[in-house]
């Protein structure tokens, strides 16, 4: 037991006063008297666990009750992919370890300190002698277990949301950026009770800690230095990790000491960039080594407090996710539909999109106002014709150029990564027959993969893979967006039902000659034809994706097929009135109000510990 700090054996009997007045908190010993409590500690042993810390169950470990005195324990299991997942939280006041001790049967699950947890051990011999004197312990276990079974049929897993946030800089020199407050009081607007906990607290207990965390919706940790003490506890003591750098300086090349049970709970941290020029263009040096460091990132524009609001509705988990479907000139209906939310002043978070809907959802992410999202479009693809540029279809129609041309003209060099809202799009590739999800490298390329639709423009090579439009396997990526579970998502589907049609029945067996004297008349072009089957091959797909939709737009748009480039006007008007009716009808069921927790008022002091 190496692993395990112990604190004080169960036989040296001198047992603080406040361990007992923990034990008359379980209900495990409601109502059997302070015999039965002499009788336990004579018996048990207590111990400390650091956070991220498993817990050994073999040896005496292997069949016992374990009651958490302060802390948390996390519940783990493994997933057929070996990988291991939390399914329950166990804080102070809980049992765990009773089925394998009543059952003789081995542990199924790990236990892991998701805090700095104090844990008091009672072995199975001890148990049963505590038992067969005092029953009232047996009946009060079985009420417990019919609680959790009853609990997890309701609720068919835990869906407790992180509670404490570690804010830990990567940098020296980030005192007096305190992004932890401007969090918490972001927060408080929101009606969640906030609070910051600094280094001025390292000298509190962990049982103090515990009572502050309980006593608030969120708890920021605030670190200190890159490798201080109060750092490290603020790590151990967190469910989900946020780094702070600045984008100007470089990061550091290791990475950081986080308990590795922590990576497991909520994924790798995630990292904060502060930008004190306004700008988000540019990545600190060796941020391409993030795969060892951090897991995703969010720009924060320093005297730009919506990027604050942002981030506390990621923390929240009331961050707006907003997917576009792709469907050629039909896209243009999205601009309708979102100016439409926007008037309803619905923020954007985070943005997804496949081909048509991908190039929109970068103009957001790129911050472009609506009207300068309208005329870039008009400009790119009524104006400008980007595929006129026919070729000898040795590996498509056209050559490809003009589009590359003008998606690197109105996107430039920026990467995906430096974009100041959270970005992807999808592409299909057809070299593993699996959809690509873009979250990283030059923007105006993985548009060009996720636009580039088979046939008609060739396929964007990415170390020897053939990517084409994303249509072709995902044309309404929510599922991708819906991995993240950062908030509600909103979706808008262009696609429609199947409206390519032919009049003559036999038009696939008359002469060309036939077909250009009758003006093509009721008879689709190789490039309609070509154009619909980039995307009906995901139309199961996309009937399964819609309903992970928390709000699903579907514009009519009957008289705009995928080629009506010059029915630009109409399109987002049509997209505009959809969207309208439905809010009207039904409203947006989509909030930033905190809802699980105490609210407060807007007047009361920021807390600290």
């Amino acid at each position: 037991m190496a692993i395990l700090t112990s604190l004080r054996t169960a036989r040296d009997g001198g047992y603080p006063d406040e361990l007992r007045e923990h034990l008359r908190r379980f209900g495990l010993l409601d109502a059997v008297g302070d015999v039965a409590l002499g009788r336990l500690l004579s018996e048990a042993s207590w111990f400390g666990l650091p956070g991220g810390v498993t817990l050994t169950r073999d040896g005496e470990n292997s069949q016992a009750l374990f009651l958490v005195i302060t802390g948390c324990l996390g519940v783990f299991v493994e997933d057929d992919d070996g990988s291991r997942r939390l399914v329950a939280h166990i804080p102070a006041g809980e049992t765990v370890g009773e089925m394998s001790l009543i059952s003789g049967e081995p542990h199924s699950a790990a236990l892991v300190a998701l805090r700095d947890t104090e844990l008091l051990r009672v072995d199975a011999r001890s148990f049963d002698t505590l038992i067969a004197r005092h029953p009232r312990v047996m009946l009060n276990l079985m009420r417990i277990l019919v609680r959790r079974l009853r609990a997890t049929t309701q609720r068919g897993h835990d869906n407790a949301r992180p509670k404490s946030f570690a804010i830990v800089p990567l940098q020296e020199g980030l005192e007096g950026e305190n992004i932890a407050a401007r969090l918490a009081v972001a927060l408080g607007e929101m009606g969640s009770n906030a609070a910051v906990v600094d280094a001025s607290a390292a000298s509190k207990s962990a049982d103090e800690l515990n009572a502050f965390e309980a006593s608030h919706d969120i708890v920021f940790y605030r670190g200190d230095t890159p490798d201080g003490a109060w750092t490290h506890l603020c790590l151990r003591q967190a469910d989900r990790v946020l780094l702070l750098a600045r984008a100007d300086q470089p990061l550091p090349l290791r990475p950081l000491d986080v308990p590795a049970a922590k990576t497991r709970v909520g994924g790798l941290p995630e990292l904060l960039l502060l930008h004190s020029n306004g700008g988000t263009r540019g990545l600190p040096e060796h941020f391409t080594l993030k795969s060892r460091l951090f897991e995703t990132h969010h720009h924060v524009r320093l005297g730009q407090p919506d990027d604050i609001r942002r981030l506390a509705r990621f923390i929240s988990g009331r961050a707006v996710g907003l997917v576009l479907a792709g469907g050629g000139a039909r896209g243009f209906a999205h601009i309708g539909v979102l100016k439409a939310l926007a008037e309803q002043r619905v923020p954007f978070d985070h943005l997804g999109g496949t081909s048509m809907g991908a190039i929109i959802a970068a103009g957001v992410a790129m911050e472009w106002s609506l009207e300068e999202l309208a005329t870039r479009m008009r400009h790119a693809f009524v104006e400008a014709n980007p595929l006129s540029d026919f070729t000898l279809p040795l590996i498509a129609m056209v050559r490809g150029r003009k589009v590359s041309n003008l998606l690197h003209e109105h996107f430039g060099d920026i990467r995906i990564e430096e974009l100041a809202k959270p970005f992807f799009c999808v592409s299909s590739d057809l070299t593993t027959g699996r959809i690509h999800v873009h979250r990283q490298g030059l923007l105006w390329r993985a548009l060009r993969a996720s636009v580039a639709l088979p046939g008609i423009l060739p396929p964007v090579t990415q170390h020897g893979h053939l990517l084409v439009d994303g249509g072709v396997m995902n044309n309404l990526p929510v599922d991708v967006m819906a991995q993240s579970r950062h908030g509600p998502i909103i979706a808008s589907d262009v696609t429609g039902e199947v409206d390519l049609h032919a009049t003559d029945e036999r038009y696939g067996e008359r002469p060309w000659w036939w077909l250009i004297s009758q003006r093509m008349r009721g008879t689709p072009s190789i490039i309609s034809i070509l154009m619909r089957s980039g995307t009906v091959g995901s139309e199961a797909q996309r009937r399964i994706v819609r309903e992970q939709a928390d709000y699903l737009f579907e514009p009519p748009l009957a008289e705009v097929g995928l080629r009506d480039w010059k029915k630009f006007d109409r399109a987002i008007a049509e997209g505009y009135a959809h969207a309208s009716t439905r809010i009207e009808q039904q409203g947006v069921p989509l909030t930033d109000a905190w809802s699980d927790g105490p609210a407060v008022s807007l007047q009361q002091p920021l807390a600290t510990l």
